[in-house]
């Protein structure tokens, strides 16, 4: 074998089979040739940022077109038929404004949507953002999402975004089913947003007497865990059990009314009788004095076994002959015992 064919044959071992050899790359190595073969991404994702623009200047357009029909009907007095369709996707919960409504009448109030036209609108305030915050209708807004609608009429509220919680509240406030730790949470929340209103001031500007406003802020002083369950159940307690309540738990006894309002959520008793529990005084159940006694014997055997407790003096004798025998003698001992202090009296 000739040199030329020695250097081929290695060259072959090295490369191996056709078939396994990777396929020569074809991407260019140049900066200007990465570049340019990039250019197609480039435009791909160019009008990709085209697109998202647009929908986001849409979304802008329809916020900024809503919100001047709002205004409009607004500036009319909103008249009748003067409610926007606005898409439940921009409408959002601001804490504190929903009022509480039992799951029984929201069953209700969701099958008359349901097959019915929407009488009063839900009431919305602008948000920086374009959207819009629900000052009135978190329920109306809950039954059309359940009903899987995508819009709901809404009207602009005549408010601004500073006293949107204070209106909100005063207008649930005449309902008859805000409940009265609603009623509490409200005015706390006004209380903190105005730390110079007294109560007093807060009375009269709610049209609710002094009195029930004190009665209703010692909600405050119920223990943590009370105050916990009264979140989930706000209807648990009324305003007159629970200042009770608040009351006894100033006075110490703070596990008597957590231990009470227990069993009044579990429904085993009503408020009156929680309020009855949690102020009972505790039963002290007296120690049992323990029982004395003493063996007499006669030698090393036991005559008699003497056992006393409390008012009770108990003999037990070897036999009941000797249990007979004594018995006579005992009365003896007892009756004229018995006349001593008979004697003893009428002196």
């Amino acid at each position: 074998m000739s040199l030329k064919e020695k250097m081929a044959a290695k060259t072959a071992a090295i490369a191996g089979p056709s078939g396994n050899r990777p396929p020569a790359s074809t991407a260019p190595k140049t900066g200007p040739g990465q570049f340019l073969a990039a250019m197609p991404i480039l435009a791909e994702k160019e009008e990709e940022l085209e697109r998202a623009n647009a929908a986001l200047e849409a979304s802008e357009a329809t916020s900024a077109s809503l919100r001047e029909q709002l205004e409009q009907a607004l500036s009319q007095g909103n008249p009748a038929g003067t409610a926007v369709m606005i898409p439940l996707s921009k409408l959002h919960e601001v804490p504190g404004r929903r009022r509480y409504m039992s799951p029984e009448k929201y069953a209700e109030l969701r099958e008359n949507i349901r097959n019915n036209d929407l009488i009063n609108p839900v009431v919305v305030l602008p948000r920086e953002d374009g959207d819009f915050d629900i000052w009135s209708g978190h329920h109306r807004t809950d039954a059309h999402r359940d009903d899987g609608r995508e819009t709901v009429w809404c009207v602009l509220g005549k408010t601004s975004k500073a006293s949107a919680t204070a209106g909100a509240f005063y207008a649930n406030l005449m309902q008859s089913d805000l409940t009265d730790y609603e009623k509490y949470v409200g005015f706390k929340n006004i209380l903190a947003e105005n730390p110079r209103l007294t109560q007093a001031e807060l009375a009269e500007q709610s049209g609710v007497s002094a009195g029930t406003v004190s009665k209703l802020m010692a909600f405050e002083q119920l223990p943590e865990l009370v105050l916990s369950q009264l979140k989930d159940h706000p209807a648990l307690i009324g305003f007159n059990s629970g200042y009770a309540l608040a009351v006894l738990t100033k006075e110490g006894k703070g596990e008597q009314v957590i231990a009470a309002v227990g069993r009044l959520a579990k429904g085993e008793i009503d408020q009156a009788q929680a309020v009855k529990q949690a102020s009972a005084t505790p039963v002290v159940k007296a120690k049992a004095p323990k029982a004395t006694g003493a063996k007499i014997k006669v030698g090393k055997d036991v005559y008699c076994d003497l056992r006393t407790a409390r008012n009770v003096v108990r003999l037990q004798f070897q036999s009941d002959e000797e249990a007979a025998a004594v018995q006579g003698e005992i009365k003896a001992v007892l009756e004229a015992r018995a006349e001593r202090l008979r004697a003893a009296q009428e002196k």
